[in-house]
């Protein structure tokens, strides 16, 4: 019916004859484009249900502007899923212009009728005058790519349309085609490099993709004023990668490390070939916190790395910043269909602090050190108090361990005895988690005291009975021991078979030349002593026991 149609409509090119009674619903609808196909013909957007479509090119778009080219001769053709050309009509052929006319771009108009209306007329679009040149033919030089030949060559043919003459030949020498290869399982998505035609209108271009090609592109840039790019090329093979499998082994020279400082990282790799395994020779190996990444073929944080020698070995530094394992392997790549790796460890000790430290000395000649290690996960960590007599030469007292708390801090408590006068501070002896901290030295001392003399009498007084305790205190005084006087005084007494001590009688002051003398009422058989009451500045001191046999 439609060939009828058209047919008839053709006999007439200035208007059509046929004549419709209007329809009760028309088509109402526009041309939405022109365009100029790659074999030169001309393609009009509009509906497939359009009884009649003519298209005339113009000279210029001059009112009486002559006309080159006019014909009805159009079919109507779906979406092309090849080259991606829109549905609409074509013409049946190459439009060709009067001989002399020169390349370029020409107005074109349209003239339509739909089902139920009349003739339309529609300007705006226009018809590429012009050379025609792409890709016509395309292959890969290999069909996979291994570990040692990575390099791919796709040759390829460039053809021209000539609309003036219908035919199609190589394109010029010197055309550019940029060539795209869509990548998988690589470093990259996609590779781009630019051809350059010789004669016969070939090209060819190499590429080392490091990775599988699942689909290649063509296309003509960079054309000359006379010349229109055809549609994109596509490229129908693809390139796959072979797979090498390797082992490795893999040693750290060190556990322990300052941040920023390397360890050596020794080993050796070995591929399975026909032969065996044998060297794994050029391999770049490298160490890294992470496991090897699978899937990206990258190495998020490199700490270091270097080529396989000839005989398998490799030997490195890598930079250490923090705690970790570390995963020496060689280099994610497409061309590796396993990621052995070695796996190590190194600890990074992490700074760390001590805050709120107060360090003190007691009557007793007890050093306390209490405070707050500051770090993170700072429990059972090793601190220490200790002294020195000059302030230079630092020895340990006691070693302890920080309590845990929950928090960024622990705190710890620490107590020994001490030195008459001495220097004090807490340290932290460097662990796996931490380096070593020192607090700021404290200077403490107290006065030393003793007892020069202590009796009782009689020797041997009655139960309930009165007996005369006498003594004397000294204090020492730049390595001199001298009278205390003024220091306050205790008897105490321990029962015979008890082990508890309990005062009898307290607030006993000194005479000036340090001495005492009091009574006091005695309560059995047991033992008696003399002790110094606390004393702001000086330490605490006591008899030696005496046993009294009372009667």
């Amino acid at each position: 019916m439609r060939a009828a149609a058209v047919f008839v409509l053709s006999a007439g090119v200035a208007a059509p004859a046929l004549v419709a009674a209007p329809a009760v619903h028309a088509e109402t609808a526009t041309v939405t484009r022109t365009t100029t196909l790659d074999d030169g013909r001309l393609d009009i957007g509009l509906p497939s249900g359009a009884l009649w479509v003519k298209v005339n090119v113009h000279a210029s778009t001059a009112a009486d502007a002559p006309v080159l080219f006019a014909t009805d001769e159009l079919t109507w053709h779906d979406y092309d899923w090849a080259t991606d050309a829109r549905e609409g009509w074509a013409t049946a052929a190459a439009v060709r212009l009067p001989e002399g006319t020169a390349f370029g771009t020409y107005p074109v108009s349209v003239e339509y009728r739909l089902p139920g209306g009349t003739v339309q007329h529609w300007t705006g679009g226009t018809f590429a005058y012009k050379l025609h040149t792409g890709v016509a033919e395309t292959a890969f030089d290999r069909t996979t790519t291994d570990w040692d030949h990575r390099q791919v060559v796709l040759s390829g043919k460039a053809t021209t349309f000539d609309p003036s003459t219908g035919t199609r030949g190589p394109a010029r020498a010197g055309t550019k085609v940029k060539v795209t290869l869509a990548l998988q399982d690589g470093p990259s998505s996609s590779a781009q490099a630019t051809a350059v035609t010789g004669d016969g209108g070939a090209f060819s271009v190499p590429f080392t993709p490091n990775a599988r090609v699942g689909s290649a592109t063509a296309t003509v840039v960079e054309p000359a004023a006379d010349t229109d790019p055809d549609a994109t090329h596509q490229v129908r093979k693809t390139v796959g990668a072979e797979e090498t499998r390797y082992r490795i082994n893999a040693a750290l020279d060190k556990f322990r490390v300052r941040q920023g400082q390397s360890v050596n990282v020794t080993g050796r790799v070995e591929r399975l070939t026909n032969d065996g395994w044998q060297p794994f020779t050029g391999a770049p190996v490298v160490s890294s916190p992470d496991y090897p990444n699978y899937w990206d073929h990258v190495v998020d944080r490199p700490m270091g790395g270097a080529d396989v020698a000839a005989d398998g070995t490799f030997a490195y530094p890598a930079k250490a910043t923090v705690t970790t394992d570390v995963f020496t392997h060689v280099r994610p790549s497409v061309y590796l269909r396993e990621l052995p790796y070695a796996r190590g460890s190194i600890a990074v000790p992490r700074a760390a602090a001590f805050t709120d430290v107060k360090i003190a000395i007691d009557p007793y000649g007890t050093v306390r050190a209490t405070g707050r290690f500051s770090a993170v996960e700072c429990g059972s960590e090793p601190v220490a108090i200790q002294y020195s007599l000059d302030g230079l030469t630092w020895r340990s007292l006691r070693w302890s361990q920080t309590s845990y708390s929950g928090t960024s801090s622990c705190p710890f408590d620490i107590s020994v005895n001490g030195w008459v006068r001495a220097y004090y501070r807490v340290v932290h002896a460097e662990t796996d988690r931490y380096v070593t901290a020192v607090s700021k030295p404290v200077f403490q001392t107290r006065i030393p005291t003793r007892f020069s003399s202590f009796t009782i009498s009689p020797t041997r007084p009655t139960t309930n009975g009165t007996m005369t305790v006498s003594g004397a205190v000294q204090k020492q005084v730049s390595g001199v021991w001298k009278p205390m006087g003024g220091q306050y005084v205790t008897l105490i007494f321990k029962p015979r078979g008890e082990s508890q001590w309990y005062w009898v009688k307290k607030n006993i002051k000194t005479a000036t030349n340090g001495g005492f003398r009091f009574t006091a009422t005695n309560y059995g058989d047991g033992s008696w002593a003399m002790v110094t009451q606390p004393l702001t500045g000086y330490f605490y001191s006591e008899t030696k026991a005496v046993y009294i046999d009372a009667r």
